[in-house]
């Protein structure tokens, strides 16, 4: 039987919570904005042309993300497509589970791969919906899954 840690009312597998390590996602309205609504933590210059230089990270995903950051504003039932590194270990499947770390770019999600999981990973991804991601601000790339 898989034992599970209560979230409010989802329920993630212990092996989820293993893997994700101290620094925790941002979960619904706790310090953070949604996808869809970023102004609630950024600038309004989050959706001008110049918030690649402004908020990337001089990676190639800058402009992948900010162009959907920027789509998706003021629609929160826009699907945006997610993407998570996921360690190749027993017990824990290629999925992503309701308070995991996300990027809206795939490219980002292979370099943490490479990186944190010593290139021993596989990439889940799935379709949601922008009011399902959140940020704390940290960076344009990283997004907290909690599913509304």
């Amino acid at each position: 039987m898989r034992t599970v840690v209560y979230r409010g009312a989802i329920y993630v597998p212990a092996e989820a919570e293993d893997y994700r390590g101290q620094h925790r996602a941002p979960m619904n309205r706790e310090g953070a904005a949604p996808l869809w609504r970023l102004t609630d933590i950024y600038p309004d210059d989050v959706y001008s042309i110049n918030a690649v230089r402004y908020y990337g990270d001089r990676t190639p995903c800058d402009p992948i993300s900010v162009r959907i950051v920027q789509a998706a504003r003021g629609k929160p039932d826009m699907p945006v497509k997610i993407y998570r590194a996921v360690p190749i270990t027993d017990g824990v499947d290629a999925a992503i589970n309701p308070g995991d770390w996300v990027t809206i770019c795939r490219p980002y999600a292979v370099q943490h791969g490479r990186s944190w999981l010593y290139g021993t990973y596989k990439i889940a991804s799935m379709t949601v919906r922008a009011r399902d991601l959140f940020t704390d601000g940290n960076s344009i790339h990283e997004w907290g899954y909690d599913p509304q």
